[in-house]
């Protein structure tokens, strides 16, 4: 056998879920080992192209630290793409298999930041792109980087100086949006501890609007900090003592994000959900100020946002989440990478696969926990069971999110349940409609992808109960109709007999109790 036929034959195998894949809790096993299964019969032509995307994908693999945040260039250099389309033009030319139009580019980053205190600004629709499965739902994202040493000329490149026991200080005004947070995480990129908007203790004269309404007259202002120190046994409210790594051990670098999600003026343009980004200001041990930086607008009129011009194609190389856990659920977060990765712990992430192989159409039905439906409503209105969820589509290959929609968006039926329905535009079931309480989402050109819900906040009950139901297995009858169900049909099995063509009828005595 030829190694073209050999390669060939493993492809199809891979695909069909004929061979065995090496599985772990960090699902970069399984993609790394899905490629180098490949490389063992692969053709010389492209062996150099399959190594560099076994060696990006092995970045995964490593525990924390800088070791791993180093290796990481590999999966967001765009020359990943114009590996990954060669492969794909070797595979269309060679066995036929063409999953789009086969378009690809190794692109680069439009523009920078004019925030010199935020050097990293994201808005997920202009820098959608791997390794960060990212929320394009109304999201934003920015970022800035401290290192405590000595002297500044020691600093790290693209790092701020912070002096030996130093602080960092935020001063800002509330955002308007579902919820904002400060991320710091450690130099092992693992997460210190969030500081919430809820939890935020406004200004003098200031309120907080995540709490209730700003009476008349008062302002919506905060302070934060991040102190290079150890927690003492009284810590100070609005502050993360960050002098210590998560897992021990003095820590000397912080890497933060301000999240910001469900921004009142939606996800485009890219914004700041109406505020400016908070002043910056860097103290020695003594309170000394070394360095101040002002309150900035990231996005001021006339302005080009950054913006990733690189586009992958549809890598026609099975995701081997999408044969073997199809019908699961699970609730780890970052592919099961031991770092956080800049995770946030505030969410609840829920993740799903779905794969061609077990039919054309993804369905997804549960009970929606209630949110409140902002701007109209404030973040504390009451009755509500969460702050908000979204779902999102992502191909691993491609390292992109195919499509979001927020709850709102999400069509409900009179007993208050969602019915998604997960495909390519070409296969949508004729009675896949808004009128039939049906939300479809793209599942775009590509053999199989994953489905993630973002849960707001993790530590509300109802998602403590949620969590422990999909990770045990056991269902309270209380939230038994939240814990989605999802399964595969086919076009005619969805025309047919709508979602229960897909997922099984649970017992009528439990929908009765849950009911």
């Amino acid at each position: 056998m030829s190694s073209y036929e050999a390669f060939g034959l493993r492809l199809q195998q891979l695909t069909n879920g004929e061979i065995p894949v090496e599985r772990g809790f960090n699902d970069f096993v399984g993609h790394v080992d899905t490629l180098n299964q490949l490389l063992k019969v692969c053709p010389g032509e492209i062996e150099d192209d399959l190594t560099y995307l076994r060696d990006a994908y092995s970045a995964g693999l490593s525990g924390s630290g800088m070791a791993l945040l180093s290796s990481f260039p590999k999966l967001i250099d765009p020359e990943l793409a114009v590996v990954e389309g060669r492969i794909s033009d070797f595979i269309a030319e060679r066995y036929g298999i063409r999953l789009d139009d086969g378009e690809y580019r190794g692109g680069k980053l439009l523009g920078v930041s004019c925030c010199e205190a935020w050097p990293s600004v994201c808005s997920p629709l202009s820098n959608n792109r791997f390794p960060y499965a990212i929320d394009t739902s109304a999201a934003n994202y920015f970022g800035n980087q401290f290192w405590q040493c000595d002297r500044e000329e020691d600093c790290r490149p693209r790092f701020m100086w912070v002096p030996p026991g130093g602080r960092v200080t935020f001063a800002g005004e509330y955002m308007h949006a579902r919820y904002f947070a400060f991320h710091p995480n450690d130099i092992d990129s693992n997460a210190l501890g969030s500081l919430v908007d809820v939890d935020l203790e406004p200004d003098t004269g200031s309120a907080n609007p995540f709490r209730g309404p700003v009476p008349d007259g008062m302002r919506r202002r905060f302070t934060a900090h991040f102190d290079f120190s150890d927690p003492p046994a009284e810590p100070a409210p609005n502050t993360r003592y960050v002098g210590t790594k998560k897992n021990g051990g003095a820590n000397m670098a912080v890497l933060n994000t301000l999240r910001i999600a469900g921004a009142d003026m939606g996800a485009l343009p890219p914004n700041s959900a109406g505020v400016l980004l908070p002043s910056v200001t860097i103290s020695d041990a003594q309170g000394n100020v070394v360095r101040r930086y002002e309150e900035a607008d990231p996005y001021p009129p006339g302005y080009q946002p950054p913006l990733d011009t690189t586009k992958f194609a549809a890598l026609p190389i099975p995701d081997h989440r999408g044969i073997y856990n199809a019908g699961k659920l699970d609730t780890k977060h970052n592919w099961g990478v031991a770092a956080d990765l800049l995770a946030s712990r505030d969410y609840l992430y829920v993740s799903s696969q779905y794969s061609h192989r077990h039919g054309e159409i993804f369905v997804v039905r549960a009970k929606a926990l209630t949110t409140p439906r902002t701007p109209q409503e404030p973040v504390y209105a009451e009755g509500k069971q969460v702050r908000s969820w979204t779902l999102n589509t992502y191909n691993i290959w491609a390292g992109v999110s195919r499509q979001a929609k927020q709850d709102y968006e999400v069509v409900l039926d009179g007993d208050g349940y969602y019915t998604v329905v997960v495909c390519a535009e070409a296969d949508l079931p004729s009675n896949a409609t808004a009128q039939n309480g049906v939300t479809w989402v793209d599942w775009g050109p590509y053999l199989d992808g994953q489905l993630t819900w973002r849960f707001l906040m993790s530590r509300d009950p109802w998602l403590v109960q949620l969590k422990q139901a999909i990770d045990t297995g056991e269902e309270s009858a209380e939230i038994a109709p939240y814990v989605p169900r999802v399964g595969h049909c086919s076009i005619a099995a969805f025309e047919e007999s709508g979602w229960s063509a897909a997922i099984p009828q649970r017992p009528l005595e439990l929908l009765a109790l849950a009911e």
